[in-house]
């Protein structure tokens, strides 16, 4: 049999008689493997709705369907990574940014986070939840509604929404404000990031902030020693909003 047409990704195919099953974790060793060197990581699942919602299946049904039979997969890496002894893990659910869900969807989603959560609130591990690109628009309300301990916005192509979402996220929630591009697409204005910033100090003076890029960054760094350069860029613009949040005396 010949592989895919060049060009195209396959995408993972599910049946009725796909069983999931964790022989490994890879998100826990490289943890661990982290944590050795005295590095301490967040690590970045992509969610378990959004990973589903990428399958296909031939019959033509949603794949998402399959969620009862994936979620143990999810509770037992969010299990492992809390024993070896993280605190934080960012889930990251692209599909809420992608157009609006349906209501099948919606309901999938409640299901995965409280699972997850139910696990994380027994080990003292909190859920960041952490979208796509962009903003979440007509998801947004059904997103609020999820049992998270923090969120992640996209400021650079999602920040209008940022006042909706601080008049409703709970306020034990921390608050991640992706404002350095992390696509190196935008140059970075430090003095839009520090009003938006000292807004939010003002308003919210117990929310604790913390600055990060947009979206989750991808890279293939080649001979091993060297930071590609939009990498390079992207963390020396988070070094910038950094070091004016430390002049304004702003604690994150």
């Amino acid at each position: 049999m010949g592989g895919p047409p060049q060009g195209r990704k396959r995408t993972p195919e599910v049946t009725d008689q796909t069983f999931f099953h964790l022989c490994c974790n890879p998100v826990r060793d490289a943890f661990v493997a982290a944590w050795q060197r005295g590095i301490a990581t967040v690590p970045i699942l992509l969610g378990p709705v959004s990973f589903l919602a990428a399958c296909d299946r031939r019959d033509g049904t949603d794949p998402v369907l399959s969620l009862l039979k994936l979620l143990p997969v999810y509770t037992g890496i969010l299990h492992e990574l809390a024993m070896a002894g993280c605190f934080w893990v960012q889930i990251a659910e692209p599909v809420t940014t992608a157009g609006p869900m349906p209501q099948e969807r919606q309901t999938a989603m409640e299901l995965a986070w409280r699972s997850m959560a139910e696990v994380a609130s027994g080990h003292a591990l909190s859920l960041i939840f952490v979208g796509g690109g962009g903003g979440f628009w007509r998801n947004l309300s059904h997103v609020m509604s999820l049992p998270m301990n923090g969120m992640h916005i996209d400021m650079v192509r999602g920040g209008a929404e940022l006042p909706s979402i601080l008049s409703d996220l709970n306020p034990r929630c921390d608050l991640l404000l992706g404002i350095v591009d992390g696509l190196n697409r935008l140059p970075t204005d430090v003095y839009s990031a520090m009003r938006w910033i000292d807004k939010i100090r003002s308003e919210y003076p117990r929310r604790r902030v913390i600055i990060t890029p947009s979206t989750i960054m991808r890279f293939a760094n080649k001979d091993g020693r060297h930071l590609p350069p939009e990498v390079h860029n992207t963390l020396s613009d988070l070094t910038k909003v950094q070091r004016a949040c430390a002049a304004a005396a702003f604690v994150h």
